[in-house]
């Protein structure tokens, strides 16, 4: 099995379909994983030992493994397939979530929330602090 089936099959463990939800390789491709990797490289050496054994005992069995003997790998895979799934756009779309927005700055609202909102009576208040004892 290569790295890219045991790792579709890793990740279809941890995400199967539910509801309307798509199991992962029905909206993740190896080319979407690897966007996640080239953002997260840190995570590539324990992704490749995670995808790199086989599978022959299953994908439960493989990641209970993982999980007891090489936490890296484990987090690895499952950091991945979350990130992965959750930034496909299907699946954003059937969870209501857009994306990240740009917001325009609001200097008014800002005034507001600093004098009459939330901080308002922060920083009416004034500063107060404790001294750390002992320095």
């Amino acid at each position: 099995m290569s790295n890219t089936n045991a790792f579709l099959a890793l990740a279809d463990f941890l995400i199967p379909a539910h509801g309307k939800m798509p199991k992962f390789s029905e909206v993740c491709s190896q080319a979407d994983v690897e966007v996640s990797l080239d953002f997260r490289t840190d995570l590539k050496p324990g992704f490749a030992r995670g995808t790199a054994a086989d599978l022959a005992s299953g994908a439960e069995a493989h990641l209970e493994r993982l999980n007891k003997e090489d936490g890296e790998a484990f987090s690895a895979i499952t950091t991945i397939a979350i990130a992965t799934y959750y930034m496909s756009p299907r699946v954003r779309e059937l969870i209501g979530y857009p994306g990240q927005e740009s917001v325009p700055y609001d200097s008014k609202a800002t005034q507001i929330y600093l004098t009459n909102g939330s901080l308002g009576h922060v920083i009416a208040r004034g500063r107060k602090y404790r001294p750390t004892p002992g320095l």
